[in-house]
């Protein structure tokens, strides 16, 4: 039992010095790009770049009480695609240990959505001419991120961690027809400006160049809903906000220099 007991002192012993004698900090850059998707609500079918047109509704809502109601060109058929998105940005590096570490990042990242689908139109004549949509959605964000490092063998990291964002600007191109139009949205009013990632993916390194591969998947919704409605008197359409699923998602890859 003795015998045992020094064995196993003596293997806890060599893996603490092992842990203990390979501390070390490194900083550097990366750079690359990323294929996003956001899942959003069928309330975002529509094409905001056109002013809604009022109609008159039979019973009023409640923000209206002059029975006129105004609503978005609606996209039918439609569907979501992924788009790409762009990512620079630098990083701390802190490893307490052959097996583990410490990651600090700031960067600026990308991501958002392409809508395609079909709108109806009613001229003058009342006859209904149908064209074809395409809208690309543009998010672009200051983002922090903090990552444990799970390095097994040398060449190699499993990567785990969280990544806060704060977003700037936020654009959607539309493209009816031959005609296009870009809204820019508003902070706070039209999109929540913080984000919260998770973060999980693989690093290899080859002297000082590293490549990244990551998913990130985003908690909290992003785009809020643009409801229009018409103030007869004030010959005027107002909005009402409201938070809808949009959440993010995206496939990082990167690759990176250590100066140090």
């Amino acid at each position: 039992m003795n015998k045992k007991l020094t064995f196993l002192i003596c293997l806890l012993a060599i893996f603490g010095l092992k842990i203990s004698a390979q501390e070390e900090s490194h900083w550097g850059l990366f750079l690359g790009g990323s294929v996003n998707k956001m899942n959003i609500d069928k309330g975002f079918y529509y094409d905001d770049s056109r002013r809604p047109t009022p109609t008159p509704i039979i019973n009023p809502s409640s923000h209206d009480t002059t029975g006129y109601d105004a609503a978005f060109p609606i996209v039918s058929n439609a569907s979501v695609k992924p788009n790409g998105g762009f990512i620079i940005g630098g990083f701390y590096e802190y490893k307490a240990s052959d097996l583990i570490g410490l990651q600090f990042e700031l960067l600026y990242n990308q991501y958002g959505y392409k809508l395609k689908g079909s709108v109806d139109q009613t001229d003058y004549h009342g006859e209904i001419t149908t064209y074809d949509y395409k809208a690309n959605m543009r998010i672009s964000n200051f983002s922090a991120a903090v990552i444990v490092k799970i390095q097994p063998i040398k060449y190699l990291s499993v990567d785990l961690g969280v990544q806060p964002s704060y977003c700037f600007r936020m654009i959607k191109d539309g493209e009816l027809g031959i005609l296009r139009e870009s809204t820019v949205y508003d902070s706070d009013k039209e999109y929540n400006p913080l984000n919260l990632s998770a973060l999980g993916g693989i690093t290899y390194y080859w002297n000082k160049i590293f490549f990244s591969a990551r998913y990130s998947l985003g908690f909290m919704d992003v785009l809020k809903v643009k409801t229009p409605y018409y103030l007869k008197d004030e010959k005027e359409v107002k909005y009402n906000y409201k938070d809808a699923k949009s959440t993010t998602s995206a496939v990082q890859l990167t690759v990176g220099y250590r100066i140090k």
